[in-house]
């Protein structure tokens, strides 16, 4: 197992009269270089798991493992797996806090004690992979920038630790169509050139689901689906009951099947529905 966890369940205020069970009983596990989906409603406890997979809440009960091994409580060690697992929050941009994108980005690097050489070079890295010319960006202040630059410092921040995992919560939020697919290109190139195991929790899923391997469903802090994008967004009905609505694309592909016509209902993007519909007329031709 190289992410997952076993049997985990957190309670928040436990003990209090206002507990509340966040997570029940949860198992999964992701394997290295997947880009992994975490999905369900408003308050189905996405972020609460993702804050367990980098260590930075703790189990009520049950385990949390990276890299085959249990997570503990040691804080030497809880710092090298956040080294290694970077978390971009909702709206990460709303936690900057310094006067230049150099010095956000800086910050982690710098407080890993690196020579100010090393950390130009980790700004540097970071930014030419987020796609933004340092000459350009890294002097200006973060607030300076339109909402989707500022997504791309936020993940460039956390690429300037070199982690192997990027896990974002809802990572669209206030982005436009635009921006959206901006990110989505960056985290596609990040999974597969960069090699870096992608997990992003969301309710939208119309640019996600098309690059996603494995899919977890949460409801009401249990796991009611687990498997492959392929076999999770064909069960419409169930996702609807949940409230969570199929890319458009899959939609039609729905709609055409149900209406009797022999297309694969598992599509998730333009192309994918493109070459299903050139089937469908090279069958009647």
């Amino acid at each position: 197992m190289f992410i997952g966890t076993e049997k985990l369940t957190h309670t928040y205020m436990p003990g209090m009269p206002y507990a509340k069970e966040a997570l029940r009983n949860i198992t999964f596990s992701f394997e290295k270089g997947d880009f992994a989906l975490i999905i369900g409603p408003s308050g189905s406890g996405k972020s609460t798991l993702i804050q367990h997979l980098n260590g930075l809440l703790r189990p009520s009960s049950g385990r949390v493992f990276f890299d085959h091994e249990a997570i503990g409580s040691d804080k030497h060690k809880l710092l090298q797996i956040r080294r290694r697992i970077g978390l971009v929050f909702q709206m990460p941009e709303e936690q900057f806090f310094s006067e230049t994108v150099f010095d956000e980005i800086a910050f982690a690097p710098r407080n890993l004690g690196l020579e100010e050489r090393l950390v130009h070079d980790r700004v540097k890295d970071a930014l030419q992979k987020v796609d933004l010319d340092a000459e350009i960006f890294a002097g200006r202040h973060p607030f300076q920038l339109s909402a989707g630059q500022k997504r791309l410092v936020a993940i460039a921040a956390v690429l300037s630790l070199e982690p192997e995992v990027l896990i974002l919560d809802e990572p669209t939020a206030g982005l436009d169509s635009a921006g959206r697919r901006t990110l989505f290109k960056l985290l596609t190139y990040l999974n597969r050139n960069e090699r870096l195991t992608v997990i992003i929790s969301t309710h939208h899923l119309d640019e996600a689901a098309a690059l996603a391997g494995p899919v977890l469903v949460l409801k009401d802090g249990c796991l009611v689906m687990n498997g492959l994008a392929a076999d999770i967004f064909t069960r419409r009905s169930e996702l609807d009951e949940l409230g969570l609505a199929l890319p458009p694309v899959t939609e039609i592909m729905h709609n055409l099947f149900e209406a009797g016509l022999p297309v694969n209902i598992a599509v998730y993007s333009l192309s994918g529905a493109k070459e299903e519909i050139m089937k469908l007329k090279r069958r009647r031709d």
